[in-house]
């Protein structure tokens, strides 16, 4: 079960569980984008793939989905069991900064730096960079930040891009996707040189079950 507790940079985790994320080799990054409150949907990703993961990477709008999955995680045992140690979630433009949370409250960063398996990860919404017109902002603030690989979310469109180097990937919505793409999300595996990306893609079937697919967005 993940601690509710909230460290620099509002990180969701215990201090054991970031500290490890630093070192921890061939870490598995579950990254979701954009669930706008289509909370069932955004549940059943993490019970689906949560527990193979290290940390989930929430890129904002839907703050509200993260701030229910930790409250439910509490009375749901199994679920508790599928939900990463550590959570590193930043607001949108569509969320507020903080949301309550029991007697307490959740708060939102806009831009978080993660330190995964020695390497810097950024992870940001995108609309205070303008991803809408292009990556040429977010990709000066990783050479500032020295972030190699960073994950955003806003345009709702899956992609991979590289900017001087540096990998820059949208996972896509998983509730309300653009340009013609399926829902979905993505896995990153961080190895020390470098960092893989999966995407994967959620089909609704006649049955009302949902499948869950690889797919390129190229």
């Amino acid at each position: 079960m993940i601690e509710i507790s909230q460290h620099t940079q509002n990180i969701i985790g215990s201090r054991d569980a970031i500290a490890a994320l630093e070192t921890k080799d061939h870490a598995r990054l579950l990254i979701i984008s954009d669930s706008h409150g289509r909370y069932p949907v955004f549940e059943s990703i993490v019970r689906g793939y949560g527990a193979k993961c290290d940390a989930l990477i929430f890129c904002g709008d839907g703050v509200s989905d993260v701030a229910t999955l930790l409250y439910k995680q509490k009375i749901d045992e199994k679920l508790a069991e599928c939900v990463p140690p550590v959570i590193a979630a930043v607001r949108g433009n569509c969320d507020p900064s903080s949301y309550p949370l029991d007697k307490g409250s959740l708060y939102f960063s806009e831009l978080i730096e993660l330190k995964v398996n020695g390497r810097g990860i950024l992870v940001t919404h995108g609309h205070n960079q303008g991803v809408d017109f292009g990556l040429e902002t977010l990709g000066l603030e990783m050479q500032v930040s020295e972030c190699s690989t960073a994950f955003y979310g806003h345009t709702h469109i899956a992609h991979e891009d590289t900017f001087k180097n540096f990998k820059i990937v949208n996972p896509g919505s998983c509730a309300r996707p653009r340009g013609g793409q399926p829902a979905g999300f993505a896995i990153a595996t961080v190895e020390k040189t470098f960092v893989d990306i999966a995407f994967i893609k959620m089909t609704l079937k006649n049955d009302g079950t949902t499948e869950y697919s690889l797919w390129s967005p190229y």
